[in-house]
């Protein structure tokens, strides 16, 4: 599709570069949610975001974001980091650390 072929705004982009870490989300978290929190901070990839679920479909509380710039990295953790969620939990924002090499290529 577009993606593979590379013609979409910010080209090809790596999960390592420019990458949020996301935690305390609420268990009813959905992509869309993430994509309507983290969008006005700047520009991301297609499938920039991904919140981690439980196999009944439930979030994890766990998520990754995505952006084409480190200031906007930067901006999302300043303003995002520490919150307080409506479920009392705090939201946590911090850059994503580099990915683990799983057993099997996985």
């Amino acid at each position: 599709g577009l993606q593979d072929a590379g013609v979409l705004p910010g080209g090809r982009w790596s999960n390592e570069r420019n990458a949020l870490y996301v935690s305390g989300l609420p268990a009813d978290t959905t992509n869309g949610d993430l994509y309507d929190i983290f969008a006005p901070f700047g520009a991301m990839p297609s499938e920039g975001v991904y919140a981690m679920t439980n196999t009944d479909g439930s979030c994890k509380g766990l998520a990754f974001v995505n952006f084409l710039a480190p200031e906007s990295c930067t901006n999302a953790i300043n303003t995002l980091n520490g919150t307080m969620m409506p479920d009392g939990t705090t939201l946590r924002v911090q850059p994503k650390g580099p990915s683990k090499n799983r057993a099997g290529g996985i």
